[in-house]
């Protein structure tokens, strides 16, 4: 150590980590003051929960750049990461006696934000794309008449542009990755085409950007696609709002730069969940209830869920109802609670998980994936969906009570809501119930072909209405 020199102290050369945290935070403390400390904390955490309300860790990540697009800078995940940890960071440095809670609800809202399912499930030929798309599970969307191939010709042309359109989307959904958006997709292009309208399928910013938008009737993109730097409208797209639709698979109120030009009225759902928005879906074809009918039933359940993530905290609830009847999962061994009457089936293909349904008594539902198309599956299966619902006052996204309100709804024969937190009874009488009770396959009739045709007839109409 050096001599004192002028009566000043000596230090280290080096300051350990912790050291030189504390010393930032004190020496913050005095130049700022408490009050400016807070409003510090305040600014990371807004910053943080702004980016996050996108869902952006979710979609965003393989979403092809260009210099134009948001994924540049906002949207570039090693930045999300880094901002993230900042933010984690002085929470936990100013507030470590709600940092925990914290940690506890963001990993909740992390889990809504995943794509809705995770098995191989892509259901036909993606029509003028150059992917081979495998057969599809019971929420099957067959072709039917495309005005390329009849004869008639299009008269006119959608464009299309979307996550899940994206090249490396369609890849994953093949290997098991998500497909709900993906079913939502392939449904539009094949009403559409019923229509007499072509539909062009962007795969990257590139291709998106490159297309003129005057040759385009309707365009559809979804909560990302539409954006620029700064969540501002891309540029190319401001002469052409009128003929704008989001897909927006979960609905919600948009964003504040886009609600003005884009209403959340054109905001196109999977499910008529969310007040402001308008419920587009999909169709499922007759043939999945004929193939289900023929089936004889076990008495057991279905796990609905293949991420380990859904699992956790989740084992009371799995060995209550193996205490009843056995459990099958598509899932892991490892991810599943050790119980003789939990087994794992493994991977299953869109085959083997209708008849895996259509032969048992249940789907039991985990809270996560939201309003995935499994509990549709289920139903149009003839097996029981038992449907988890939220704490009233923390409904997900703002809006959704449950796991899946739409079906619940829609068939009430065929569903059975419990309490998540299990603060009842109500999950082993639903388990009881379905085990007991004998239902026949059935398809939604908000998702049957016709029902599906008039709400994209009126979309149609509408735009034509505007010219």
């Amino acid at each position: 150590m050096r001599a004192k020199k002028a009566g000043l102290t000596s230090y280290p050369r080096r300051l350990s980590p912790v050291s030189a945290a504390l010393l930032f935070i004190g020496g913050m403390t005095v130049g700022f003051g408490l009050p400016k400390m807070l409003l510090l904390y305040v600014q990371v955490q807004s910053f943080g929960k702004h980016h996050s309300s996108h869902h952006l860790d979710a979609h965003r990540t393989s979403f092809t750049s260009s210099s134009s697009s948001p994924s540049s800078s906002l949207h570039d995940p090693i930045v999300r990461e880094s901002n993230e940890k900042m933010r984690r960071g002085f929470q936990t440095l100013l507030f470590p006696s709600i940092s925990m809670e914290k940690e506890e609800e963001e990993e909740e809202e992390r889990s809504v934000n995943t794509m809705t399912e995770d098995k191989s499930s892509l259901p036909f030929r993606d029509a003028g794309d150059p992917e081979t798309v495998p057969s599809a599970p019971i929420t099957v969307v067959s072709e039917w008449t495309d005005c390329r191939t009849s004869g008639g010709g299009c008269k006119d042309k959608a464009l299309i542009f979307t996550m899940d359109s994206i090249q490396s989307r369609v890849d994953e959904s093949k290997s098991g990755g998500a497909s709900g958006e993906i079913t939502i997709r392939l449904a539009l292009q094949n009403g559409l085409g019923n229509l007499g309208v072509e539909s062009i399928v962007a795969r990257s910013d590139a291709q998106f950007e490159s297309q003129n938008m005057d040759d385009f009737k309707l365009i559809f993109l979804d909560p990302w696609t539409w954006a620029g730097r700064g969540w501002k409208l891309k540029a190319f797209l401001k002469a052409h709002t009128r003929k704008i639709f989001l897909l927006d698979f979960f609905g919600g109120d948009g964003h504040e730069s886009l609600n003005g030009l884009v209403p959340l009225d054109r905001h196109l759902t999977a499910f008529p969940v969310h007040p402001a928005n308008r419920f587009l879906g999909y169709y499922i074809d007759d043939v999945v209830v004929d193939n289900a009918i023929a089936l004889t039933k076990e008495n057991r359940g279905v796990i609905w869920g293949k991420d380990p993530k859904y699992f956790k905290g989740k084992e009371k609830i799995l060995k209550k109802i193996a205490s009843i009847c056995p459990l099958v999962s598509t899932a892991s061994r490892s991810a599943l609670p050790s119980h003789p009457n939990i087994t794992s089936v493994g991977h299953q293909s869109p085959q083997q998980w209708q008849m895996l349904l259509a032969k048992s008594k249940f789907l039991i539902g985990l809270g996560d994936p939201l309003v995935g198309p499994s509990a549709i599956d289920s139903v149009v299966a003839g097996a029981m969906y038992l449907n988890p619902h939220y704490h009233p006052s923390k409904p997900k996204l703002g809006h959704y009570s449950s796991q899946h309100p739409f079906i619940e709804k829609s068939v009430p024969s065929h569903v059975c809501g419990f309490r998540l937190d299990m603060s009842d009874n109500s999950l082993e009488k639903c388990v009881v119930r379905a085990l007991a009770v004998s239902l026949s396959p059935q398809i939604p009739k908000e998702l049957t072909k016709s029902q599906y045709m008039q709400r994209l007839q009126r979309i149609i109409e509408g735009v034509e209405a505007q010219h």
